[in-house]
């Protein structure tokens, strides 16, 4: 299976706009360590007197926003946010680290050109991605179980990173609809289902609590109002999650 992005992006720009994030202390560990678990984050330790930082920024985020780019861009100042700076041992900027499945694979300081920065990250990208560091049980019905524990518990991004690439056998289709679920609530804690409706916003939060409460037939109920309230185009699957729930429902 592979790994649900859920950014929704607009087909009329040229530029990934989105794709170049603020980061902070507060959310370093949300924005970074666990997105890195659905996508690749780039991160920018820079500061505003820095002016190696001035030059290489705008090589990181020209990369970050081209269509084709594979990545986040997440930039930390780290006069601002020190404790995550002497977390990574930042003792000169720019220090730029590239993470994947919460770790980081490569990594680079000082101000380089446009032709080096692209060769650096193409071959972090080509290289396989470190095994997720959470503890997960090699026995696939164990760790069906304990994705749905998670689920059950609200918790998307612990049952997102036992379901994602899920081993073959008899427990695989139920973990392949169980996946939608854990998505969802991922992407809801990271801000990926922002979309500019507001009221759809407040249903997808309304979504979340009622299955963080274990309210399966109602959250079902609240997924035949919202497919009158999205796009067709929109974010996320209603009939993915509908089967998903019904599999929650019925494990009980």
């Amino acid at each position: 299976m592979g790994i649900f992005n859920f950014f929704k992006k607009d087909s009329n720009r040229a530029r990934r706009t989105w794709a170049v994030v603020e980061v902070t202390d507060a959310d370093f560990k949300t924005q970074v360590l666990q997105r890195s678990h659905k996508t690749p984050v780039l991160v920018d330790f820079w500061a505003a007197w820095c002016g190696p930082c001035r030059a290489l920024g705008p090589v990181l985020e020209d990369l970050a926003q081209d269509t084709n780019s594979q990545f986040i861009l997440a930039k930390l100042d780290t006069d601002r946010n020190q404790q995550t700076a002497r977390k990574y041992q930042i003792q000169s900027i720019p220090a730029v680290k590239m993470f994947r499945n919460g770790q980081v694979v490569d990594e680079f300081m000082g101000a380089r050109p446009g032709v080096l920065v692209k060769r650096f990250v193409d071959k972090t990208l080509q290289q396989e991605a470190p095994s997720p560091q959470i503890s997960g049980s090699a026995d696939p019905a164990r760790r069906l179980a304990q994705a749905r524990q998670h689920l059950q518990k609200g918790r998307g991004f612990e049952a997102f990173v036992l379901l994602d690439g899920f081993p073959t056998g008899p427990e695989e289709d139920e973990a392949r609809q169980l996946l939608p679920v854990a998505a969802f609530l991922f992407d809801l804690d990271l801000g990926d289902l922002s979309s500019g409706d507001q009221e759809l916003e407040k249903a997808y939060e309304s979504l979340a609590r009622t299955l963080r409460k274990r309210q399966y037939d109602a959250a079902l109920d609240q997924l035949k109002e919202m497919a009158h309230q999205q796009e067709e185009d929109a974010a996320v699957d209603l009939s993915e999650l509908e089967a998903g729930i019904k599999v929650l429902r019925d494990s009980r």
